[in-house]
């Protein structure tokens, strides 16, 4: 099996190209450090590619903002530049393209955390669909909770995670604002690519959630910290602060997850748990 990663420089891209590894030859594209360049935001500019692949793995993302700049670059980015790596993958003559969307894409206006990455990932997957259906090339598209890893690498968008094991690891109070003990749901980057290398060895195709089975409370999140730096530390809720929202419910995808084999395995304990070992490795 012959992959292209489209994000060479994202978190997920590198672990995706690298986990790909196991199942032969793998190339990247991106603005930089790429085998191929190519940048989603340039959809006028097609890319001059003369090999092939089997498949194509699109990890790259405009996480978007509040002002019309961000709004626009998202949407472009997201939804336009799908369409652009669709092109690059029949270019390629994949016979399959794996989405790496995001839970967020099933949000909607109501919802608290709706915003421009939760529109454009929809827009991201409808035009994927369109492009994909065609012109006869299998479509996944994986839709993953909250993702995290153990070195930290996914801390600039997982910035509470991280914070409830620096917290834990220090032996310090770990502080929520509000009252509401919020549910959340974190996915390991391990399982995710697990999950990704399976859905293209099995050729699954059509639309799937991914997200952990257990959706845990922060104070659960919290203790598991503590635990797992072996440390007892106390928790507080900052009722003079406004609460800190639920996410929408996030139920796994079961007949999914059978048919490739492969459940989510890294629960928040065993999660930091790697983060403690990742640590100490690293002092």
């Amino acid at each position: 099996m012959k992959t292209l990663v489209i994000g060479s420089t994202s978190v997920i891209g590198t672990a995706l190209a690298n986990a790909f590894c196991a199942l032969g030859e793998v190339k990247t594209a991106g603005r930089r450090d790429a085998d191929i360049f190519f940048d989603l935001s340039q959809w006028d500019s097609p890319v001059a590619v003369s090999e092939s692949f089997d498949v194509v793995v699109l990890a790259a993302a405009d996480f978007g903002g509040t002002t019309a700049d961000d709004l626009i670059r998202a949407e472009l980015v997201n939804s336009v530049g799908t369409l652009a790596a669709c092109r690059l993958a029949q270019q390629c003559s994949a016979r399959q393209v794996i989405l790496l969307s995001s839970i967020w894409a099933s949000h909607t206006p109501q919802d608290h955390y709706f915003s421009i990455y939760s529109l454009s990932k929809r827009h991201a997957e409808e035009v994927a669909s369109l492009f994909c259906a065609q012109h006869a090339i299998d479509l996944t598209i994986l839709r993953p909770s909250q993702v995290y890893d153990a070195q930290g690498a996914c801390r600039a968008h997982q910035p509470l995670l991280y914070r409830i094991a620096d917290d834990a690891q220090a032996g310090n109070a770990i502080t929520f604002y509000g009252n509401n003990d919020a549910r959340r749901n974190y996915l390991h980057l391990d399982d995710l690519t697990a999950i990704c290398t399976r859905v293209a060895q099995q050729r699954t195709t059509g639309l799937f959630s991914c997200v952990h089975p257990q959706s845990p409370r922060l104070s659960e999140i919290a203790q598991a910290a503590f635990a797992a730096f072996s440390q007892t530390g106390t928790l507080r809720f900052l009722s003079d602060k406004a609460d800190i929202p639920d996410i929408p419910a996030q139920s796994p995808d079961n007949a999914f997850y059978a048919s490739i084999g492969y459940w989510p395995r890294i629960d928040m304990n065993e999660g930091f748990a790697l983060i403690r070992q990742q640590r100490e490795l690293g002092k």
